[in-house]
């Protein structure tokens, strides 16, 4: 009776092994294909589980955030959303008129931006007619 069973588990175990190593090289095709790549990649985006495990995945390691944030760049509206969410930080947005005022090209795009407008100049006169601030 044990030895039956034993054998039927072996034989399970096989033909679940061949399935899968049958499936990998129907899954391996199907990523070849563009067609059908398309279709995988739609389904896991239209299921929330597995989406949140590829954005999971692509997070959790440095060079793939990287990669994203260089891809997401690219495009100008996220680009100003990337701006508006820096700025909208207190801590960001030091480190980002650091940025600016640090190099001097950038410095000296910045201060004609502020003084090109009559109102900012005259904010920026006014300003400079008080003392310093104490550090």
């Amino acid at each position: 009776m044990k030895g039956g069973r034993r054998l039927l588990a072996v034989v399970a175990a096989s033909v679940g092994l061949a399935v899968l190593a049958g499936c990998k090289s129907d899954v391996d095709e199907m990523i070849m294909n563009p067609t059908t790549k398309d279709e995988l990649v739609q389904k896991l985006l239209a299921d929330d589980v597995a989406k949140h495990d590829i954005m999971t995945r692509l997070t959790s390691e440095d060079a793939a955030k990287k990669e994203i944030a260089e891809t997401l760049l690219g495009d100008t509206s996220i680009k100003a959303l990337a701006l508006d969410k820096i700025a909208a930080d207190q801590v960001q947005r030091a480190a980002l008129l650091q940025k600016l005022v640090g190099d001097a090209a950038t410095r000296a795009e910045v201060i004609a931006a502020v003084t090109s407008d009559e109102a900012n100049r005259k904010e920026v006169q006014a300003i400079l007619k008080k003392p310093l601030p104490k550090k």
